[in-house]
């Protein structure tokens, strides 16, 4: 004979699905961490235990009215809806199977919240049966689809803020039921604020579920054309050195192909013509300047205001700049430089 003391108990049970809930809920790792699957898995085996040990009881019938539970037992309500958050966190198995589990259980929730008429909310096989998934929404077309879609969002609203409201009483029963001594009455409206609560997070859930599927479905069609999937992608050619030319005809003389192209390089040249005086810093590069020629015309010409600016107030840093590039001209005639190669 089995020894009874050994066997859980359904509250204990309850309790420790709760608190992993808790737990997972402020838990700042990543879902796929170990110690949060390992929380997981467990909870999972928890969770399937319970919801035996409440079908081996006959808690909940088809024919019972919410008024006919047990203030204590209306939490286990909850066991389907909580095994849907801890199958939908398991990054162990294929999400595939994952959304089919989590979808099963938070539908089963709220069936059964709608035969107890805890909400209104009815989950039908043609909202959320195997075609579901493969229908995008809104099913309609034209002006009924946007009627619809307008109808959905209304809905979404309304939801949304009756959420909100029973979220705040939530909280302020939590406080009332924290405490050491609490009425019968106080705890039995937390339970059902709970499941209201939960009604909406699982309306919400099985949506992301349903859209979900429908990317998982596409993907596994797509994934048997890979050559539709895997289309190559333009590769950026690689960059390639340029020079600084003066005209059309160095352009071509220093093109691709050339034997000896120059070793300057581009901060050089920068750096010569700045000691030169030749060029001064301004906000533009010469990549900047290329791409758009009009707002190196206007830096120019604001550049060219500037300067007359400083020589008509005979500002000594423009004068001197002037001279030494008059001074350098004079030393460097024009056309001087390499001549090599004339004859």
């Amino acid at each position: 004979m089995a020894d009874s003391s050994s066997t859980p108990k359904l509250s204990d049970l309850f309790e420790d699905l709760w608190k992993t809930y808790e737990y997972l809920e402020k838990c700042d790792e990543p879902s796929s961490s170990d110690s949060v699957q390992i929380k997981v898995r467990s909870a999972v085996n928890t969770g399937e235990t319970a919801i035996q040990m409440v079908n081996d009881l006959q808690l909940f019938s088809n024919n019972e009215e919410i008024e006919e539970v047990p203030t204590a037992e209306i939490r286990y309500m909850l066991l389907s809806a909580l095994m849907g958050y801890f199958t939908m966190k398991s990054t162990r198995h294929s999400r595939a199977d994952v959304t089919v589990k989590g979808k099963a259980y938070f539908t089963d929730f709220l069936r059964l919240c709608k035969s107890y008429e805890v909400t209104d909310f009815s989950v039908k096989e043609e909202d959320y049966g195997e075609q579901a998934s493969k229908a995008p929404v809104p099913t309609a077309s034209g002006a009924a689809g946007v009627m619809q879609m307008c109808s959905q969002r209304t809905s979404k609203i309304d939801r949304y803020k009756k959420q909100k409201g029973e979220e705040e009483r939530l909280a302020n029963l939590r406080k009332e039921v924290d405490k050491e001594h609490v009425d019968e009455e106080v705890k039995r409206d937390y339970y059902l604020t709970l499941l209201k609560v939960w009604v909406n997070n699982s309306i919400d859930d099985l949506e992301s579920i349903e859209f979900e599927m429908q990317i998982l479905d596409h993907k596994a069609k797509m994934g048997d054309n890979p050559a539709d999937t895997h289309k190559e992608t333009k590769k950026t050619p690689p960059l390639r050195p340029f020079i600084i030319t003066k005209d059309i005809l160095q352009k071509h003389v220093f093109g691709a192909g050339y034997p000896a192209l120059p070793t300057m390089t581009i901060e050089e040249f920068c750096e010569q013509k700045l000691a030169e005086g030749t060029i001064e810093m301004s906000g533009m590069s010469l990549q900047d300047r290329a791409r758009n020629p009009e707002a190196d015309k206007a830096d120019q010409e604001h550049e060219a205001e500037v300067k007359e600016e400083k020589i008509e107030n005979d500002d000594p840093e423009e004068l001197a700049r002037v001279r030494n590039w008059d001074d350098w001209k004079d030393d460097h005639r024009r056309g001087w430089g390499n001549r090599k190669n004339m004859g």
